[in-house]
């Protein structure tokens, strides 16, 4: 494709379809980082459950304060503020490039005609579009 790009579609065409596979590549990053966000966030609470459960054997409101007022237990606290933290700004990052990959997925489709204006163009677009859904994972089949 690379050689011949001229004979798969418009100027134009390359110019959106290269800001496609951009925008799903950051799209998978940002889905990867909330993922990972997730896990730690969970693993922070959980073991913040934990140690909170197994101090439960003696006064239980005496040893939560003082578990609160240690170094290891602020720094826990603060550790498990802080990933929900993040993993709250890394899901609106998430979802604003979801949502920016699909309004230029949809323009792409809606401009089907314009990016591939003549019946040869038309008729290289299959393979192309196969080839981004195999390679990219980007559909453009439909909306």
């Amino acid at each position: 494709m690379a050689v011949y790009k001229e004979a798969y579609m418009t100027p134009i065409g390359e110019r959106l379809i290269r800001e496609l596979i951009e925008r799903k590549k950051e799209e998978k990053k940002r889905e990867r980082l909330v993922t990972v966000a997730g896990w730690i966030t969970t693993a922070m609470f959980a073991l913040l459950l934990f140690l909170l459960f197994s101090m439960a054997e003696s006064s239980f409101g005496a040893s939560m304060m003082q578990f609160f007022l240690s170094p290891y237990g602020f720094v826990l606290v603060a550790i498990c503020a802080a990933a929900s933290a993040f993993l709250i700004i890394e899901k609106k990052k998430s979802d604003e490039a979801e949502k920016e990959y699909t309004e230029l997925r949809n323009e792409v489709v809606d401009r089907y005609e314009e990016i591939w204006n003549t019946e040869q163009l038309r008729e290289y677009s299959y393979p192309l579009f196969e080839w981004l859904e195999r390679e990219h994972d980007v559909n453009l089949y439909h909306r």
